[in-house]
This record gives C-alpha cells, sequence and structure tokens, in this order.
C-alpha cells in the first residue's frame, strides 16, 4: 500500500495507463541487482532509485579515476579514489532517501548467489562478467538486461532464457571463444558519455515495464543497436543457439 509521501514522490508514475498505483507498488517490492557502477552503472542506479524500485544492491570493486568522469555521472572530482559502488549508492540515497540500498565490492563469480534477486542490470564493461552473470541469471531463472557502450555505439538486450527455454541467452548470441575478443571497453577504446546515459536509461526502462507494466510484451529475444553518429535505432530477431553450452545446462 503507498503511503501519502509514496503517491506524492511517484505522482507522475502512477497516473500512466498500465502502469497506476498497483505498477508502484511492484515496483517499491522489486529486488535488482546492478552490477557495475561506471557508465551504464551510474544511469542505471540513478533512474531505478528514482523510479522506487524499494530494494537495491550495486557490485563493483572499482575506484573512481579521473577518466571516469566524463560519462559516470553520479561521481565527482573530490570523490576520485573511492569506491565506486559506494559513491553511487550514497548519490542514489540523496534522490530517494525511501528506498533499501547497498554496495557490494566483492568480485563476481560463478558461486555468487543471486537468488534473492528479481531481477538483474547488468552494467559491466568486460565479457568474462557478462559471461558469468549470463550463467547466473539463466541457472536462477532471473530476467537479466543487459547493456554495452563503446565510442558512439550501445547495446541493449533482455536476456529471459532461464525462464523461458525458447528464448536466447547472452551466450547463444555471443558465443565464447579462445579467440582474442575485438576491444569493446571504453578504457581502450573511448566512449561518449551521452551513450551510457541512453543506453543506461534504456535499461531501466525495460526493467520498469518487465516489472510493473500490466499487459507488458517483453522484448526478450531482441538486440537493440544505436548509432549515435547516425542517431538510429535498429532492433534485431534474435536466434537461440540449439548447442549453447549455457542453455543446454
Amino acid at each position: 500500500m503507498l503511503n501519502d509521501d509514496d503517491l506524492t514522490r511517484y505522482a507522475r508514475q502512477v497516473i500512466i495507463p498500465n502502469f497506476h498505483e498497483e505498477g508502484q507498488e511492484k515496483l517499491l517490492e522489486t529486488k535488482c541487482l546492478i552490477i557495475g557502477a561506471g557508465g551504464l552503472g551510474c544511469p542505471v542506479a540513478l533512474y531505478a532509485s528514482a523510479a522506487g524500485f524499494g530494494h537495491i544492491e550495486i557490485c563493483d570493486d572499482d575506484t573512481i579515476e579521473l577518466t571516469n568522469l566524463n560519462r559516470q555521472i553520479a561521481h565527482k572530482n573530490n570523490k576520485i579514489g573511492h569506491n565506486k559502488a559506494e559513491n553511487l549508492v550514497r548519490e542514489c540515497s540523496k534522490i530517494n532517501p525511501n528506498i533499501s540500498i547497498k554496495s557490494n565490492k566483492k568480485n563476481l563469480n560463478q558461486s555468487t548467489d543471486i537468488s534473492n534477486f528479481d531481477l538483474i542490470f547488468d552494467c559491466s564493461d568486460n565479457p568474462k562478467t557478462k559471461y558469468t552473470i549470463n550463467l547466473l541469471s539463466h541457472l536462477s531463472q532471473k530476467t537479466l538486461i543487459s547493456g554495452s557502450a563503446v565510442q558512439m555505439e550501445g547495446q541493449l538486450a533482455v536476456w529471459k532464457s532461464g525462464l523461458n527455454k525458447s528464448y536466447p541467452c547472452y551466450e547463444c548470441i555471443f558465443p565464447e571463444t579462445s579467440e582474442k575478443a575485438p576491444i569493446t571497453n571504453c578504457r581502450e577504446a573511448g566512449i561518449i558519455g551521452p551513450i551510457t546515459g541512453l543506453i543506461g536509461s534504456m535499461q531501466v526502462n525495460e526493467g520498469i515495464k518487465e516489472i510493473a507494466f500490466k499487459n507488458y510484451q517483453t522484448r526478450a529475444g531482441y538486440l537493440f543497436l544505436y548509432d549515435g553518429l547516425a542517431q538510429s535505432l535498429d532492433k534485431i530477431k534474435l536466434t537461440k543457439n540449439q548447442n549453447c553450452p549455457v542453455c543446454s545446462i
């Protein structure tokens, strides 16, 4: 049941058709895990907090550097050297002090327990973490919303392979190989800040729809590609890999 403060805080959300107070109540009950507190993690955490995701945990063991500040909008110059997850939690709490939000500096690995969460946001920037969180989400039957951004391009996808066998997982589309992968991280390839802001916002938008909207048809099974130079957004229908080592588990 929403109290008077909730009704005021989320007034512009509860008036939306197919959302209403019931949708806001669902958000406040949701437990979400955000992997990464950088370029994608900052907008995801800030918007998730503002929207009223009631229980948030942010996982990142990295520290803030000067080179992060062009895109990691929650981190400020006077916080250089501080842990990203801890600082992001503080900034989110300023936006919405009524939610439960905490940081986690532990490294993510295949033994990490994510069973307590309803929704996973993958905001990481390295392949190893993406494969790990994909495996964990599949095994734990969780909805995974992943984003990536490099230079002037971004990607977004919703993965629900553990919930529905007809949907592909991340590794179905991006098979893990021993070959050297192309450079896909911001540190080596570069990144324009608004690209991460856009993709991060889109991740939260999909999360809100998955949790709170009535009769919503999931966007799982599609890959969204954004080109910041052309200002274009493409949607690609994905095909499940019947020989995927994750989906066969």
